[in-house]
């Protein structure tokens, strides 16, 4: 890969990052949450906030910050924008906490973690590891699909 093909996947991401946040902080700010973002919207912020908290954190962080709606909007942005490898990734992970929907010990989603087993810590961290490398590129995926369907973030 030439320094320029570098440079123009680097403008993408940088592109898509600062494109999606603008949702984020739309759902954020408002009280309506999630509901009040288009479809499109929710699958762009979802796929922000995958990528910042499991890059920094791990699925558990993700999941524990913004819980199984988010979840669920990831994964169906995954799907829209064919990354079908992180989609595999995602849930096997959701698999390691999904025995605790109905525990009634959880009184908030940060108490996952305490109830989890080593093999499935173990399991998760091998994940991440699977999310961290994994060969989707979501961010160009993403651009390239919203891009196209919303005519967006031109470079």
């Amino acid at each position: 890969m030439s320094e320029q093909d570098n440079n123009d996947i680097k403008d993408i991401n940088d592109v898509w990052y600062e494109y999606a946040l603008s949702f984020v902080g739309k759902k954020n700010e408002s009280e309506q949450g999630w509901a009040t973002l288009t479809s499109n919207e929710q699958e762009i912020a979802a796929l922000w906030l995958l990528e910042v908290d499991v890059f920094n954190g791990g699925f558990i962080q993700f999941f524990c910050n913004w819980g199984e709606e988010a979840y669920r909007y990831a994964l169906r942005a995954l799907q829209t924008i064919g990354a079908t490898q992180v989609i595999g990734i995602l849930t096997s992970a959701y698999g390691c906490i999904q025995h605790l929907e109905e525990d009634e010990r959880l009184t908030e989603l940060w108490d996952i973690p305490k109830f989890l087993t080593m093999e499935q810590e173990q399991q998760l961290d091998i994940l991440d590891q699977q999310f961290w490398n994994n060969e989707d590129q979501i961010a160009e995926k993403a651009h390239h699909y919203y891009h196209g369907k919303l005519n967006i973030m031109t470079l």
